[in-house]
This record gives structure tokens, C-alpha cells and sequence, in this order.
């Protein structure tokens, strides 16, 4: 995950342009889940929660960034390639990407490896101009726009469960004002 973060960075202007078309509704969600587990003690403040959803959606640029470069790299090797070899090699990659969300997925995945060896074919048979950029800037179309709001609802959801988990530990903290009271009159009692 960090490592697609890194090799697909979002800049500064990309992150504006995340913020000023998502951040509305980071801090939607955010208010939803403060407000559905505030009856649970839950530590976390809104504006942390509205900051985990921002970072989810950065890393869903990087994502979308990776997929981007992934879909135009596989267009142009199979524009470009001349083997009869290396056309298989690409045909199983195209197969494999268009595969990546079915049953048994995880078994034959698209991953570094595949990627490396993607790489290597768009460097021998595309021309360096033609070639795409991984620092492109990121296209924010209508399919990234549904990408970004699935993750950050599926952010929300993570959170969420994890709040409800770890509820029963919760219940047995007290709050200082308590403490105060309860500690007080306990030292009664042994003094």
C-alpha cells in the first residue's frame, strides 16, 4: 500500500483539488459516525475521524493514479508489440487486470510482479514519448468520483466496526470527574 503511494504520489495541487471536491463530505461522515457513537465513550474527536477519511482519499488518488497507469500501459504494449511471445505475455496481463475482482482473485492477482514485468515490456516496445507518466496528474472523472465516494464510505464502515468493537472495553473506563468521586470516598474507607 505505501509503496503504490509512493511510486503514484498525489501533489499539492491534486490534494486542493481532492479537498475542495471531497472534504464537504469527509466532514459529513465524520459527523455521522461521531454522532451514531457518542452514547460510547468513543475518544475520537470529528475532526480526527474527518482526517482519516481525507488520508483515505488521498491514498484513493494513488490508487486511481496506479489504475490509470496500469489500463494506458496495457493499451499501448498491446498497440506497439510485434512478438508473438511478448503479445501472450500481454494478453495474459490484460486478463489478469480485467480479472482482478472476481472469484478467486487472490490466487491469480494482478501485483508488484506483474507489474514489473508490464514495465518492462512498455519500456522495450513503446517509444518514450508515447509512454505514460506515473506522475501524471489525476484525471478526477465521473468513475474516479464514484471510486472515492465507495471509499470513503467503506473508511466510515471500517471505522465504525472498530468503534464497536472495542465498546466493551470502553464501558469500563471512567471519566475523571468519577474518578474524583469514586477515589474520594474510597480513601475514606481505608483511612
Amino acid at each position: 500500500m505505501n509503496e503504490i503511494c509512493k511510486s503514484f504520489p498525489i501533489g499539492e495541487e491534486e490534494y486542493k483539488e481532492l479537498d475542495s471536491r471531497f472534504g464537504q463530505l469527509s466532514h459529513y461522515i465524520a459527523w455521522q459516525l461521531y454522532k451514531k457513537n457518542s452514547k460510547n465513550n468513543h475518544t475520537d474527536e470529528q475532526e480526527d475521524i474527518a482526517q482519516e477519511l481525507t488520508i483515505a482519499l488521498i491514498r484513493a488518488g494513488s490508487y486511481y493514479k496506479r489504475q490509470v497507469y496500469i489500463e494506458k500501459s496495457l493499451d499501448l504494449c498491446q498497440k506497439f508489440v510485434k512478438d508473438k511471445l511478448l503479445n501472450l505475455i500481454v494478453l495474459e496481463l490484460k486478463n489478469l487486470w480485467a480479472n482482478k475482482t472476481r472469484h478467486g482473485a487472490s490466487r491469480q492477482k494482478f501485483g508488484p510482479y506483474q507489474e514489473k514485468i508490464l514495465n518492462k515490456i512498455l519500456r522495450k516496445v513503446v517509444p518514450a514519448k508515447e509512454r505514460p507518466s506515473r506522475k501524471a496528474p489525476l484525471e478526477i472523472d465521473g468513475k474516479f468520483t464514484t471510486y472515492c465516494k465507495a471509499i470513503t464510505w467503506n473508511a466510515q464502515k471500517s471505522m465504525g466496526k472498530k468503534i464497536t468493537r472495542e465498546k466493551g472495553i470502553r464501558q469500563a473506563m471512567v471519566s475523571l470527574s468519577e474518578f474524583d468521586y469514586l477515589g474520594s470516598s474510597k480513601l475514606e474507607l481505608i483511612v
